[in-house]
């Protein structure tokens, strides 16, 4: 097998928007990707755990490239959303670019071949081999593996137990003792779900969380013919969407104006809280941490769910797990049959489990180790790691937007910064200089400091250092003017051909559309129309001498 000239870790959103921008806007086909799954769609083929959905509003946490007028509701489960993820990638011809089951185990760059070397090993066979590749792209996603806690005594329980993101759907809890350890966003879908069937059920919760209603109803048939067949119709509500919940930043933000706003929503969120939570959870369930600090949850029917009576839920954490059971943090023992650990993700740690070697023979790990944390130019380059690009990486989760915005995004930049370049012959070999990386990013955390997302409470943002190197500190909206302001003296080139520029007027020439090539004559047309009194009286003559032709058809 030949080596591609790209290769693509994850078949997931990211790496399905990355598969489209190379294929059809670069019209480049020499790319492979590399999926650990048995296929396509990343975190919506890991979590299939009861209740797993988007709280995100679907239209808006869809591909710009394929939007589907064919939504069943506002806020969709993650089966829906798999199987447009499946047909996006037969729609535009991906499928034959991945392979699956393979799992990336690291890679190194060879400075003399300026070439990728990366290792990887079948999930199936056990056999370890490595291809090379001139351009290496991350696209593992920040919720890709499970965060594996460690609690006394765990290795001795006899039951089941398992993570949200490896549900054994073999196993009945029909009728079974419960425990569910956590309360993010997946305890509050899983526990609604599984306190219908479930003889018991007890969720630890330590910590707090501010709750939203989550209105979610189901399209009309005559909504669902407006997406289809109105033009722009979806992409107009798709906007309106994109901007009312960029506008949820501003409560997050320093200042006293932000103060007052944010204020205002938290006293909602306590007055919906307690219109449906039971009276005797009142007291842990508001947060004592500012709005914004952990990720909201949009309600998914998990407050109303705490008044099922075969429900209870402690706010403690975990003392020891012996052999049947539980002993949480205030010494109260209860045994379970099965226990869920709703525990969330390794977000801080990108590329996880993978290891990256750079230039000179560092890994990318230890790097970010010496910047206490990950850290990356537009989230995207890394010094040292030339031709090489991180999707959705550190410092680009937005506050409460769509995460496949925040991706395509930046597919968009890496595309116009290292791809094309590259596929031009621009250059054999592009880096981002190591200035121009720490500058952007301490200007990012020089934004953060006072923000509410390092206020104190214990989230997936802050990493072992106390650097948030996960959120965007602002409107997903701005993110998108940072990736479009040109910016010079930022990277380093090597290599390259003189003639580049013929290239670069050959792909455009393959890639632009006939819509283009349509509307660039009209233009012309109407500029000859305006300016020149000799095309216009020629134009009329030739309608003239059209229309008598075609009376003269019709007479017959």
């Amino acid at each position: 097998m030949s080596s591609p000239d790209v290769i693509v870790i994850g078949a997931g959103p990211s790496g399905i928007s990355m598969a489209y921008t190379l294929k059809h806007k670069l019209g480049f086909d020499d790319f492979t990707i590399y999926e650990k799954l048995d296929g396509v769609g990343g975190t919506w083929r890991t979590n299939t755990y009861p209740g797993v959905g988007c709280d995100v509003p679907t239209i808006l946490y869809s591909f710009h490239f394929n939007l589907n007028p064919d939504w069943s509701k506002e806020l969709c489960d993650g089966p829906e959303i798999l199987e447009y993820m499946e047909s996006t990638v037969d729609k535009f011809d991906i499928r034959k670019h991945c392979h699956f089951e393979i799992e990336c185990l690291g890679a190194k760059w060879d400075e003399r071949r300026a070439m990728w070397d990366v290792r990887f090993t079948d999930t199936r066979t056990g056999e370890e081999f490595t291809r090379s590749t001139k351009v290496f792209i991350s696209a593992v996603g920040g919720i890709s593996y499970p965060r594996d806690v460690q609690f006394q005594g765990m290795e001795r329980f006899q039951g089941p137990m398992f993570h949200t993101a490896r549900w054994d759907h073999s196993y009945d809890y029909t009728g079974k003792r419960m425990a569910v350890i956590g309360n993010g966003c997946s305890a509050a879908q899983v526990v609604p779900k599984v306190v219908e069937k479930a003889a018991f059920v007890k969720q630890y919760a330590r910590s707090p969380q501010w709750y939203h209603e989550r209105p979610n109803r189901n399209f009309t048939a005559l909504e669902t013919a407006a997406f289809r067949f109105i033009p722009l119709w979806e992409r107009w509500q798709r906007l309106k969407l994109f901007l009312d919940n960029d506008d949820l930043v501003s409560t997050y933000m320093p200042g006293p104006k932000a103060t007052v706003k944010r204020a205002k929503v938290e006293d909602h969120a306590r007055r919906y809280i307690f219109s449906r939570a039971p009276k005797k959870y009142h007291h842990f369930l508001i947060p004592d941490f500012p709005l914004g600090c952990k990720r909201r949850i949009f309600d998914p029917n998990y407050l109303d769910a705490l008044n099922a009576p075969n429900l209870d839920v402690v706010p403690e954490g975990i003392q020891e797990i012996d052999e049947t059971g539980i002993v949480s943090s205030s010494g109260v023992r209860n045994d379970f049959d099965v226990i869920i650990l709703a525990t969330g993700f390794q977000v801080q740690q990108f590329l996880t489990p993978m290891e990256v070697i750079g230039k000179q023979g560092k890994s990318l790990n230890q790097q970010w180790k010496e910047h206490r944390g990950a850290q990356a130019y537009m989230g995207s380059h890394v010094h040292n790691f030339p031709n090489f690009a991180i999707l959705f990486g550190p410092n680009t989760f937005p506050a409460h937007n769509s995460a496949l915005f925040a991706c395509e995004v930046q597919i968009e930049y890496v595309a116009r910064t290292l791809l094309k370049p590259l596929i031009d012959r621009q250059a054999d070999v592009i880096e981002v200089k190591s200035t121009a990386e720490n500058q952007w990013v301490n200007s990012i955390h020089a934004q953060l400091k006072g923000s509410v997302f390092q206020a104190g409470c214990s989230n997936w943002y802050i990493n072992e250092f106390g650097r948030n190197a996960a959120s965007w500190p602002g409107y997903a909206s701005t993110y998108w003017k940072e990736t479009c302001i040109p910016r010079f003296g930022v990277f380093r080139y090597e290599g390259g051909s003189s003639l580049w520029f013929l290239r670069t007027l050959s792909r455009w020439i393959r890639t632009t559309s006939g819509t283009t090539y349509g509307l660039g004559v009209l233009l012309v047309l109407a500029g000859l129309y305006r300016r020149n009194a000799g095309f216009r009286d020629g134009l009329r003559q030739a309608v003239k001498g059209f229309v008598t032709r075609a009376r003269s058809i019709a007479a017959r």
